[in-house]
């Protein structure tokens, strides 16, 4: 059994007020003339309070009244197995589509039950479109549920990590629509180089990639300041020169970054470095939390953190509004990032002539340019033994939410209240009055 509302139960604890309150009311007993008593000595009254209980099955009636309706009110949920076959009957589906297009999805797979709701999510990420399914799965009423993806599948549309975040009650079956050209070609981004911008064009035949550059009419900037020693200028200049000469993505003129190399305690000019992390700020704008995610996957990034002894000293560096970059091996972070005005800010423990700090130069270009994502040109399809593995039938209902049961049990618990409220009713009307009492009191003295 199951309880809506499980608060309401310490409600059935009103079940004994109708006990106290005739334990404690102070009751007054009535005076009646009485002619022989007349000729007696009068004296001091001594006040009774009466601690008998009267009339036990009518208190027990109304005991029972608060005590149903406090568990009528916490709305009892009887899994029975009908109930669960009735749930099991019926199927609520989330279709996602590639694109803006409905879809025809026929019933098949097992799945001929009576469809109770369906919702189509469509977008241009068949994994952010599976997502919200989800979370609108998790709303629905007790049913079968399933996701029904329509898409000429590509690779890379879906991951194994996208089926695997899926909750395994939830059923998948993959319907492919469509084909796919035999080649394509694509803006693969623009590229800063050395000495100038050069544009990519990517073309995918079948299994083969292959690009294209060419030059853009466009003037090259760098996006990264780098704040260090003055001693160490020329080294920076040569790590941005090694960094620019294997090139990195071109970041929209609006996103700029600024690396500080902290500097060691025992050097004189530490100050004015550690000024230049002052004004960090909690992260706000959406493209310097991406740039933040995106190197905290860098492979490169975090292998090289992990041969520093030692990170970040200062321990303002792990806390907010900082972001751990990467981890080195005594556990402090080697990298931390923030927020500062309108720009990226990130501060680095490692040296100017150090290995790390040209693949966290990379690593930030590349971060806050957002890499061009070519999975919508893909030509190949997803391999059907793979869609076979991925695909699963909808599991019966188990224990569902109980904030989505569309009805419960307490209308049974409530019919039982008026039942007893006209039982009480009866009770109290069959009993004498206390003016009837009083005149059977009356004519027994007489």
């Amino acid at each position: 059994m199951f309880w809506v509302n499980p608060l309401a139960l310490f409600a059935v604890a009103a079940a004994a007020a109708p006990v106290l309150i005739h334990i404690l009311i102070q009751r007054r007993a009535e005076r009646f003339p009485f002619p022989t008593l007349r000729f007696l000595q009068p004296t001091r009254l001594a006040s009774i309070r009466r601690h008998v209980l009267e009339d036990a099955p009518l208190l027990v009636v109304r005991a029972a009244i608060l005590s149903v309706a406090a568990l009528a009110l916490a709305g009892p949920l009887l899994l029975t197995a009908s109930r669960r076959e009735a749930w099991d009957r019926r199927l609520v589906r989330a279709i996602v589509v590639d694109g803006d297009s409905a879809a025809a999805v026929p019933d098949r797979d097992g799945e001929q039950r009576t469809v109770l709701m369906q919702r189509q999510f469509a977008g241009p990420s068949l994994a952010d479109g599976i997502r919200r399914a989800v979370l609108w799965l998790e709303t629905t009423p007790p049913a079968r549920r399933a996701i029904v993806i329509v898409s000429p599948l590509p690779i890379g549309s879906i991951t194994h990590s996208d089926v695997a975040a899926v909750p395994t009650g939830i059923g998948l079956r993959f319907q492919r629509i469509g084909t796919l050209p035999s080649a394509r070609t694509a803006e693969g981004g623009r590229l800063l180089t050395s000495d100038r911008v050069r544009s990519r064009e990517v073309t995918l035949t079948g299994e083969r990639t292959s690009f294209r550059d060419t030059d853009a009419d466009a003037v090259p900037v760098w996006p990264i300041d780098v704040v260090s020693a003055d001693h160490d200028r020329e080294v920076i200049d040569a790590a941005i020169a090694a960094v620019r000469s294997r090139d990195v993505w071109v970041a929209p003129p609006d996103r700029r970054a600024r690396l500080v190399l902290v500097a060691p305690a025992d050097r004189g000019d530490g100050a004015e470095r550690k000024d230049s992390t002052a004004d960090a700020s909690p992260i706000q704008r959406p493209w310097i939390a991406d740039a933040i995610a995106r190197m905290t996957r860098d492979p490169d990034l975090r292998a090289v953190a992990i041969r520093f002894k030692a990170g970040l000293s200062d321990r303002r560096f792990a806390v907010s509004p900082w972001q751990a970059l990467a981890i080195a091996a005594d556990g402090r972070p080697l990298a931390a990032a923030a927020e500062s005005a309108d720009r990226l800010l990130v501060a680095s423990a490692a040296g100017a002539s150090s290995l790390a700090t040209p693949v966290l130069l990379r690593s930030i270009a590349n971060a806050i340019a957002s890499p061009p994502d070519l999975r919508r040109a893909e030509v190949m399809p997803i391999n059907d033994e793979v869609i076979r593995q991925w695909s699963r039938l909808p599991a019966p209902v188990g224990s569902p939410r109980i904030d989505t049961v569309e009805q419960d049990d307490r209308r049974w618990l409530w019919l039982a209240v008026l039942v007893l409220l006209a039982l009480e009713t009866w009770m109290r009307r069959a009993q004498p009055t206390a003016v009837e009492r009083r005149a059977e009191e009356h004519a027994r003295v007489a």
